[in-house]
């Protein structure tokens, strides 16, 4: 018995979602340490 097809589209919309969101968050942390100045050096200067 074959699930129906509307769960392989919520699946992949799940999967969509969950991917672009650990690429954001990876781009997020590689971009923050390069482009911009950490809170600590603002309350430091």
């Amino acid at each position: 018995m074959q699930p129906a097809d509307e769960t392989y589209i919520l699946y992949g919309v799940l999967f969509v979602f969950v991917f672009l969101g650990l690429l954001f968050n990876v781009a997020k942390r590689l971009g923050s340490s390069k482009n911009f100045p950490r809170s600590k050096d603002k309350k430091n200067k």
